[in-house]
C-alpha cells in the first residue's frame, strides 16, 4: 500500500492532475475561438457521444528522470521541444493524465492549429507501457510507436500551402465507424473534409481497454513533437500555452455491440536512393576529412568510433513474441521519421569516457546539405544505468528499470554546423559543403573563432539527468529526419554512417 500511494503521489506531482472548469477552457486560445468547435462538440453529444476535454502540456524527459517518473531520458533529441496530449482518464472525469488507456471503440481527437513554422512537426502514438506477458513486475515501458508519425509532409490541413500553424483535426481511434460518424459531426460542423486526418490505433497489435488498477490493458502516450521552429518567441508562446489546441476523449454512449477495426496499417517503405550514389565522390571526401582531424588534432591517443543503429523498429517490438530478443524491448521513441544511430566500434555498440582532458570531434555527411534530410543533427548522452532491474531498485522509478540514462544534454543541428569541415578540408575541397565535424568538450575552446563545438556539462542541483557526470560512459546520437522527396525517414542503408573520434587531448 505504501509503495502504491507513492507511485501515484509521484504521478500526481509530474502530471499535475487537474480539475477545469467550462468557463476557464472558454478562455482559451488556440482554436477554442473557433466557434465550429463548440458546434462540433454539440453536435457530437447530441449524436450519441460523451465529449470530454483535455489539454496538451510540455513534457521535458530529462525532468522526468529527475523526479523519479521514468528511468531513462528515452534518447530525446537535444534542445527539441516535446508536447504531450493530456487525456481524461475516463468519459466525464476532468482528471487528465499524459499517459492514458483507450477502449477500442473510443476516440482522441486533436482540433486546432498545427505547431509554429520551422523545419518539422509531427503527431504520434506510442505504446507507453504492456502488462499483458511482462517480464518486469511492474510492467514493461515499450515506448514504442504505434505506426508512422503524421508528419508535416503527411497531415491534411485547412487552407493548403505551408503546413505549420494551420488548422487541422486528428482522428486517433482504432474503429472505422467511430471515426467515420466523428468526421461526419465535423464536416457538420463546417470543417472541411479535406483538414480531416485518421491515425489508426492497430487494435490487433494493441491490448485495448479502461480497467484502472488491471493488469490487462496497454497505456499509451501521444507526443507532438517540433523542431527548429523559426521564430523563439513563437516557440516560446506556443510552449507554454495549454490550450493551443483543443484535445477531446470522445466516447459512443450507448457502447456499440459490434466493433469495426481498421486493418493495420502498413508501414512506410523508406528506401529511396542512397548519398553514395547521390554523390559518387563523397565517401571519399569523408575519408580526407577523417586524415584531416587526425593530422589536425594534437593528442596522446585516440580511438575511431563509428555508428550503428540504435534500436530495432517499434513495429517490429509490438508484433515479437515471448522468444524473440526483442521482446517487449524498450525502444526510447523510437518512430520511422528518421534513422536513429549511435556510437559503436568494430559493429558493437561502444561508449567513452569524456574527462577534463578528453575531446571528441564528431563528424559525417550534412544529410540536410545533401537533400536525403529536412534536418540532420546529433546529440550527446550518458549511458549510465541509474535503476539496475534488482529487489531493491525497482520501484525507485515508475517506469522502466535497467535502461541506459541516455539523456540529451546538448547537440548540434545542420544548419549550425554547416562549412565546419572547411576548416580540416579547405574551402577549396568540392566536398567540404557537405560534411561537417563538431567538437564535444568539457570547456569551450582557447580559440575564440572557433564556433564548431559544444561543451558537455555535468549535473547540477536538479538532478542526474541535467547534465554528464565526467566518469560516465557517454555516446552520440545522430538523427536525420524526412527526406523531402518521399516526406518519410531517410532509410537506414540510403545515409552514410556519422562517426566520431575521441582524442586524449593532454
Amino acid at each position: 500500500m505504501k509503495e502504491t500511494s507513492i507511485r501515484c503521489l509521484q504521478l500526481a506531482i509530474y502530471f499535475g492532475m487537474v480539475f477545469m472548469a467550462a468557463v476557464q477552457l472558454a478562455a482559451c486560445s488556440g482554436s477554442s475561438g473557433d466557434s465550429r468547435s463548440s458546434l462540433f462538440v454539440s453536435r457530437l453529444e447530441l449524436n450519441g457521444f460523451i465529449v470530454t476535454e483535455g489539454s496538451a502540456d510540455p513534457i521535458n524527459p530529462l525532468d522526468m528522470v529527475n523526479t523519479y517518473v521514468m528511468d531513462s531520458a528515452a534518447g530525446n533529441n537535444a534542445g527539441q521541444p516535446y508536447k504531450k496530449l493530456k487525456i481524461p482518464v475516463l468519459p466525464s472525469v476532468r482528471t487528465e493524465l499524459g499517459i492514458f488507456q483507450l477502449r477500442p471503440y473510443e476516440a482522441i481527437v486533436y482540433l486546432g492549429p498545427t505547431p509554429p513554422m520551422g523545419d518539422y512537426f509531427s503527431f504520434t502514438p506510442f505504446l507507453w507501457a504492456r502488462h499483458v506477458g511482462q517480464v518486469i513486475p511492474k510492467g514493461d515501458w515499450m515506448f514504442a510507436a504505434l505506426g508512422d508519425p503524421l508528419n508535416h509532409t503527411r497531415i491534411k490541413t485547412e487552407g493548403g500551402g505551408s503546413p505549420f500553424q494551420k488548422n487541422t483535426m486528428v482522428i486517433f481511434t482504432a474503429d472505422r465507424a467511430v471515426y467515420e460518424r466523428i468526421k461526419a459531426q465535423a464536416i457538420a460542423a463546417e470543417y472541411p473534409e479535406s483538414m480531416i486526418n485518421a491515425y489508426v490505433f492497430p487494435s490487433a497489435l494493441l491490448n485495448m481497454g479502461v480497467n484502472l488498477g488491471s493488469s490487462d490493458d496497454d497505456s499509451f502516450i501521444i507526443l507532438v513533437r517540433s523542431a527548429n521552429i523559426s521564430d523563439p518567441k513563437q516557440e516560446i508562446a506556443y510552449m507554454a500555452d495549454n490550450y493551443y489546441a483543443r484535445i477531446f476523449r470522445v466516447t459512443p454512449y450507448p457502447t456499440p455491440q459490434t466493433l469495426d477495426p481498421f486493418s493495420t496499417p502498413v508501414p512506410r517503405v523508406r528506401k529511396w536512393q542512397r548519398e553514395v550514389d547521390l554523390y559518387p565522390g563523397l565517401q571519399a571526401g569523408l575519408e580526407r576529412l577523417r586524415n584531416a582531424i587526425l593530422a589536425q588534432t594534437p593528442n596522446l591517443q585516440s580511438r575511431e568510433f563509428q555508428s550503428i543503429r540504435w534500436w530495432p523498429d517499434s513495429r517490429d517490438v509490438l508484433q515479437a513474441d515471448s522468444g524473440s530478443s526483442i521482446y517487449h524491448k524498450f525502444v526510447a521513441g523510437e518512430a520511422s521519421d528518421t534513422p536513429y544511430r549511435r556510437t559503436s566500434q568494430g559493429g558493437v555498440e561502444a561508449n567513452f569516457v569524456l574527462g577534463a582532458d578528453d575531446m571528441v570531434i564528431a563528424y559525417g555527411v550534412n544529410h540536410a546539405a545533401t537533400g536525403l534530410a529536412i534536418y540532420s543533427n546529433f546529440s550527446v548522452y550518458s549511458e549510465r544505468v541509474l535503476n539496475p532491474c534488482t529487489s531493491g531498485n525497482i520501484l525507485n522509478y515508475i517506469y522502466g528499470c535497467g535502461d541506459p540514462l541516455w539523456n540529451g544534454v546538448v547537440g548540434m543541428k545542420n544548419k549550425e554546423f554547416a562549412g565546419s569541415a572547411v576548416k580540416y578540408l579547405g574551402a577549396d575541397d568540392p566536398t567540404a559543403p557537405y560534411l561537417y565535424a563538431v567538437k564535444v568538450m568539457r570547456n569551450a575552446p582557447a580559440d575564440a573563432n572557433d564556433k564548431f563545438f559544444v561543451v558537455v556539462p555535468a549535473p547540477d542541483a536538479s538532478g542526474p539527468a541535467s547534465g554528464i557526470e565526467k566518469g560516465d560512459p557517454v555516446i552520440l546520437g545522430y538523427r536525420a529526419y524526412v527526406n523531402p522527396s518521399t516526406g518519410f525517414g531517410p532509410d537506414y542503408d540510403d545515409i552514410i554512417p556519422d562517426r566520431a573520434i575521441w582524442f586524449k587531448v593532454r
